[in-house]
């Protein structure tokens, strides 16, 4: 009884330092890859991109709580994470036709008195001239793309569902586009996320060079 006793205590010794060691690592690899990440949010460039993005997949939790104990912004996580994945799928990306992709603008992209009207597919743009969805998405048809504003979330689900694209290219406010991007993963979908520049729920602004870039690099 005395021999099982302390083989007992042995083991829950054992454990303790288990878990102790366990926390200690995950503590060091997220001080780490949040040290990358703010390299990489401040200098534009990144280093062990792979590394960054597993890490933030799986501890985004203590990521973040690392930035808020530094009093930094903990969405510059989610910020980095995103130009980590459109990194990471560029190459199978630049490999999908136009005529297979979707291209989702967020309605609080149009201008105020916007006189564009609701429809089963969406807001439909009348070129009014007012904002630049309209010669965006001309330019992105004639490409070959398939161009949607969105009304509300579900939507994107139900026409991703129906036209069944190999990517898509999501415009929206950073939450938006990380948990955009998640879904394509999930679905096995291609996704490269533009956030935009000036986020809100109207009169929003995107930094359109950008969007013209990932566009035209498909053309």
């Amino acid at each position: 009884m005395v021999l099982f006793d302390i083989t007992l205590n042995d083991l829950f010794l054992l454990i303790g330092q288990l878990v102790i060691v366990f926390i200690l690592f995950v503590i060091i690899v997220s001080g780490i890859a949040s040290a990358l990440i703010i390299y990489s949010f401040r200098t534009g460039h990144f280093l062990f991109p792979n590394f960054m993005l597993s890490i933030i997949i799986m501890l985004e939790g203590v990521v973040k709580a690392i930035f808020r104990l530094m009093q930094m912004d903990d969405s510059i996580v989610d910020h980095i994470a995103i130009q980590l994945k459109n990194r990471i799928s560029a190459r199978r990306f630049s490999d999908i036709p136009p005529d297979k992709q979707i291209i989702f603008f967020p309605q609080c992209l149009r201008a105020i008195d916007c006189p564009s009207k609701l429809s089963p597919e969406g807001i439909q743009c009348t070129n009014c001239g007012q904002c630049e969805i309209g010669d965006a998405k001309t330019k992105a048809e004639k490409a070959g793309y398939r161009v949607f504003i969105v009304p509300g979330s579900s939507f994107i689900k139900r026409m991703v569902m129906k036209y069944r694209p190999e990517g898509i290219i999501g415009v929206g406010c950073r939450f938006e586009v990380k948990s955009g991007l998640d879904m394509c993963s999930n679905i096995g979908v291609v996704g490269i996320g533009i956030e935009l520049e000036k986020a809100g729920c109207v009169a929003t602004e995107l930094e359109w060079a950008e969007f013209y870039r990932v566009i035209d690099a498909k053309e």
